[in-house]
């Protein structure tokens, strides 16, 4: 396995928590959303439904949390790694029953974002940055430089991200527009 720089491990580290941390917060602050939502999907029993939905939760404080520190960054990038695929499934799922109207539950209820293949691939890139995260990585202190790179790299990354989630949350609307403009 490939030994990164440390620099390159700690973006992984907080790109990922940072991205579970306002994963977990969305679907608290919206908690009937999202277990309608998990509802939605149809891979889970309807009364463990509620359970799932705050073992979810549970899993994505646990892991934002533990991105941060050192001792717990290999197992909350594993587990990030791990929930993904698990997301990825249930996509797939969904997707293979022709079921593409329904909300990821990625985004929260502000912006509804439909099953796509597209959240498939997002989701492979998202574990690959975890996997990143947990590899090995070269030992030394971190330099005031380094520091401004990780947060000038993480505010790529987010800024990045959400154009990313928005462009593919207008798709449908973009294909409307387009059809439209074709009968126009």
């Amino acid at each position: 396995m490939p030994i990164f720089d440390i620099v390159i491990t700690v973006i992984a580290n907080f790109a990922i928590g940072l991205l579970f941390l306002l994963a977990c917060f969305a679907k608290v602050t919206n908690f009937a959303v999202f277990k309608a939502t998990l509802d939605e999907y149809n891979i889970v029993p309807k009364f463990f439904v509620g359970l799932c939905a705050v073992i979810i939760v549970g899993v994505e404080l646990a892991i934002g949390v533990g991105a941060f520190f050192v001792e717990s960054t290999v197992g909350a990038m594993l587990a990030a790694a791990m929930l993904l695929s698990c997301y990825s499934a249930a996509i797939g799922i969904n997707l293979l029953r022709g079921r593409r109207d329904i909300d990821c539950g990625c985004t929260g209820p502000a912006s509804r974002q439909m099953l796509s293949g597209w959240l498939l691939v997002r989701n492979v890139v998202l574990a690959s940055i975890a996997v990143v995260g947990a590899a090995p990585y070269t030992a030394r202190e971190l330099q005031p430089q380094d520091w401004a790179l990780v947060g000038l790299a993480l505010i790529a990354a987010m800024s990045l991200y959400a154009a990313i989630n928005q462009l593919m949350a207008n798709v449908p609307r973009l294909d409307a527009l387009d059809s439209i403009m074709e009968t126009g």
